[in-house]
């Protein structure tokens, strides 16, 4: 077993969930993942599509979440492909946040606040909803999967922005406080594209990263 020769991660385009509040996907009515993408998150898509086209064709296998801008982003850049849908690779589940207010958290569940406070971003699991570890054991279970099956094989994954940062805690050995400063101060752009590169080193495979966060269609857009 070992790594894919070439991995790329491309962070969703901009989908109607980024152009909301945290309170206006609240009272919006669509769950999170069937978030559409914007006219804007279709052109940036368009431009990363033909970016990867360019650059990095033909790729062994496409990989997206179920998550409807998942699938959409891919769609725009590969519409003759039918990827691997992985239900391993959606983003963090938020529970009571997805569909409430911080109004209505506060009046129902006014304890909520207290417990996340004391348990830290990491470690706290909301009502209906996974902590990071979980996260991290759904990564950790595809990182499996990426070594068993596609050792040498150029792969491309549409992903979602906190999904990536827990990503490279796992391949980096980032420890929470550094996962946790990241997720505070770095955002992937939408549309952004990150590489990674499977490298021998005495028998020994790794994932080396090659580049973070290159976004096409900057200046463009």
């Amino acid at each position: 077993m070992g790594w894919p020769s070439l991995l790329v991660l491309v962070r969703h385009a901009e989908s109607e969930g980024n152009l909301r509040t945290a309170n206006e996907r609240a009272e919006y009515g669509v769950p999170t993942h069937e978030y559409a993408l914007s006219a804007r998150g279709e052109e940036q898509a368009k431009i990363t599509g033909e970016y990867l086209k360019k650059r990095f064709d033909p790729f062994d296998i496409h990989y997206v979440s179920y998550y409807k801008r998942s699938r959409s982003t891919m769609g725009i850049m590969y519409p003759d492909i039918v990827p691997y849908e992985d239900p391993r690779l959606a983003e963090a589940q938020r529970g009571i946040w997805h569909t409430m207010t911080e109004a209505q958290i506060r009046a129902r569940f006014p304890e909520e606040f207290v417990r996340k406070e004391r348990e830290n971003v990491y470690q706290y699991r909301p009502f209906g909803g996974e902590n990071w570890p979980d996260v991290e054991l759904r990564i950790h279970s595809f990182l499996g999967t990426l070594s068993r099956d596609y050792s040498g094989k150029k792969v491309v994954i549409v992903v979602h922005g906190h999904w990536l940062i827990l990503f490279q805690r796992l391949v980096h050995h980032f420890s929470i406080e550094e996962a946790i400063k990241k997720y505070k101060s770095t955002i992937f752009g939408n549309a952004s594209i990150t590489v990674y590169r499977g490298e021998d080193n005495n028998g020994h495979s790794r994932l080396v990263l090659e580049e973070e966060n290159i976004v096409p269609w900057k200046g463009v857009l």
